[in-house]
């Protein structure tokens, strides 16, 4: 072989090794690059299952669409089972066909808008396949796909959102208008800024007017609680238990005035976890302390009028004995005998005596009252006439009576003795002369009044007012003006008990006074009787019988000795004959064994045993053509005065003189007499 040919060969060899080196290298390169490839591949795949996993398995509604036809070209399953299409149904409708046929002029219209990107078109209503209609809260994204323009878009829901909202507003609205017109007033407070932080204008309004700015602006412990150191308690009692109930305090009004309240809230933690806010119920409770000074008042002058009766009751049987022993004594002395003037004297003492325990038992309501249907305006001008006597020439008397005044059922010279004692209280009060003013009307009083007068019954009632524009009575002694012996009269001008009597007899008769009075402005009386349908009484015509006394047989019962025996020496001075019994039972045994016999009964009310009462209950039964005399100093049971003052019913009222014990004795036989 030639060199050549070795050259050519060797050349080849080396030629064919680096032809095979590079080959093998592109080879590399092509498995490289295939291998990239297909990682590619892979990550577009997962990138793409990702993507569809992301749309398919969205929990809220997802579609995409055609930009230009706003036909739908993807559903998840969400937007399927949320709307109620199936996905071929889907596929073959455009936007349009889920929003109501009204709503669509404003989607094409905001569709018109090419805008790319992002963007939130806002709420909007979409259309069910069932027919309801839904809110929903629209996200877009715009976006170039294929040579066209495409749009995904998720739709959320937010029909309960919405209405949960709604309900929201409208609870709080609710809520606004309860607390704004509630009747109490309601206030949040923050303790560690001790600031107002809420008001209602009710709370406003209690406090004196305040605006909600200046409410907001106040310092509740030096301006608006009373007392500083109530409310370091209230404040203290709060942070232990979290709340407060009933807590009674004073606030002060804008004018500087005080209001009681009571209080009932609790704390309501901060974010922080720390007590912060005192939300709280404010109740004005002065109608309520005026109420109870009112009940305790009346208590007050209950007590004192039971504990009058029972005196005025045991003065009363004193002065029987007293009174007839002195008279009969009298009728046994001539003139100028020197024990005539000591026994006078005493006769005086005892009348005076006598006034006296009137005075206490018509305070007390236990005077034996003898009520008939009278018309007040007649009992009025009767009495104006003794009035101008005792008022004097200065005091001008003006009355002012309505024509049409609903009769009442009282005692005429009860409601004299009323008018008498204000008059000469109203005198007192116009040193410097003025007007008397005495006024009556009918008047119905409703549910309304009675709440804030208590114990006032719903009804109607015959109003008499008794004005004067005298001195007035400061507020602050106006509660205690119907006590008993308080006055405010210098020494030797007053005793403190015309107003008590006045309260008395009221009370007695079933009515309700009131007093309004400012010093400087005159003080006014208005006294209330229940009226009534029935027509007037006419007085009894007196008998004409003026027989004497013919040794007729009367039974006197009184269970006290003293009285017993001077009643029957008395009646036997007078011609009468008497027997006596010291109680009920033995008064019955009497009239038994007698067989009913006797003219008279005489008998007190009040005994130990069988009452008065109940023993001529007995005898009506037993013996009816007995006829009883009743006496009594006064008597507690409201019931007992009412049967024994019916019409017809003689009573006698402890103490009595000869003379009166005489007459109603005479009266009572000769009624026996006349209805025989």
């Amino acid at each position: 072989m030639s060199l050549v040919e070795i050259i050519a060969v060797v050349a080849a060899v080396s030629l064919a090794a680096v032809l095979a080196r590079s080959w093998t290298r592109q080879r590399q390169k092509i498995r490289h690059l295939e291998l990239q490839l297909l990682q590619q591949g892979e990550a577009l795949g997962n990138c793409e299952r990702q993507r569809e996993l992301l749309f398919s398995g969205n929990p809220y509604p997802m579609w995409s669409l055609d930009r230009k036809t706003f036909r739908f070209l993807t559903v998840n399953d969400a937007a399927i089972r949320h709307y109620g299409y199936s996905r071929e149904e889907f596929l073959n409708m455009s936007l349009t066909d889920i929003r109501p046929k009204e709503d669509v002029p404003a989607l094409l219209e905001v569709l018109a808008k090419h805008e790319g990107g992002l963007r939130r078109p806002g709420v909007w209503r979409h259309l069910r396949k069932d027919g309801s209609i839904i809110l929903v809260e629209i996200t877009a994204y715009q976006y170039e796909q294929e040579g066209g323009t495409k749009e995904m878009v998720v739709a959320l829901d937010i029909t309960e959102r919405r209405r949960m909202e709604e309900a929201l507003r409208e609870s709080e609205a609710t809520l606004k208008v309860l607390v704004d017109n509630a009747p109490f007033g309601i206030a949040q407070t923050c303790l560690d800024k001790n600031r107002i932080t809420t008001v209602n204008p009710a709370l406003l309004e209690m406090l004196g007017g305040y605006s909600v700015q200046e409410a907001l602006q106040l310092d509740p412990g030096t301006q608006i609680y009373s007392d500083i150191k109530d409310r370091d308690s209230l404040i203290d009692v709060l942070r232990r238990s979290g709340k407060v109930k009933a807590w009674e305090t004073t606030l002060k009004r804008r004018n500087g005035t005080l209001i009681p309240v009571r209080l009932t809230g609790l704390l309501t933690p901060a974010a922080d976890g720390k007590p912060e806010l005192f939300s709280t119920y404010v109740e004005d409770i002065t109608q309520q302390s005026t109420l109870e000074r009112q009940v305790r008042q009346v208590q007050k002058l209950e007590a004192v009028g039971r504990l009058a009766g029972g005196m005025a009751h045991d003065f009363n049987n004193v002065l029987v004995v007293i009174k007839l022993s002195t008279e009969m004594m009298l009728g046994q002395i001539t003139p100028d005998s020197p024990f005539s003037k000591p026994l006078l004297q005493i006769s005086n003492a005892a009348d005076r005596a006598a006034a006296l325990t009137k005075q206490m038992l018509a305070f007390g309501r236990q005077q034996m009252m003898q009520p008939r249907i009278i018309n007040l305006n007649s009992v009025v001008n009767e009495t104006a006439h003794m009035l101008r006597q005792v008022i004097g020439e200065d005091i001008e008397l003006v009355t002012e009576l309505a024509p049409n005044v609903e009769n009442s059922k009282l005692d005429p010279d009860q409601v004299t003795q009323v008018i008498m004692n204000l008059a000469v209280n109203a005198r007192d009060a116009m040193p410097q002369g003025g007007t008397l003013h005495i006024e009556t009307s009918s008047r119905t009083l409703d549910e309304a009044y009675a709440r804030e007068h208590l114990p006032v019954q719903p009804g109607n009632y015959v109003m008499m007012s008794v004005s004067d524009t005298g001195t007035g009575i400061d507020r602050s002694i106006l509660p205690r003006i119907f006590d008993p012996f308080f006055t405010t009269k210098e020494v030797g001008r007053g005793t403190g008990l015309g107003l008590s009597i006045v309260y008395g007899i009221v009370k007695q008769s079933g009515g309700y006074i009131w007093v309004y009075s400012e010093p400087g402005h005159g003080t006014t009386f208005k006294i209330y009787f229940p009226a009534t349908t029935a027509a007037l009484d006419r007085p009894a015509l007196r008998s004409e019988n003026t027989s004497r006394p013919g040794g007729q047989l009367v039974l006197i019962v009184e269970d006290e000795a003293s009285i017993r025996g001077n009643v029957s020496d008395c009646l036997e001075q007078l011609g009468y004959r008497v027997l006596t019994a010291a109680d009920g039972d033995a008064a019955l045994k009497i009239c038994d064994d007698l067989e009913g016999k006797l003219d008279l009964v005489i008998t007190d009310l009040v005994m130990s045993g069988k009452s008065g009462h109940e023993l001529a209950n007995a005898l009506a039964e037993r013996h009816p053509d007995v006829r009883v005399l009743f006496m009594s100093g006064y008597t507690e049971n409201s019931a007992t005065r009412r049967d024994v003052l019916l019409k017809g019913s003689p009573f006698l009222q402890k103490p009595f003189s000869v003379a009166e014990l005489a007459n109603a004795v005479h009266s009572a036989l000769a009624l026996k007499a006349h209805l025989v």
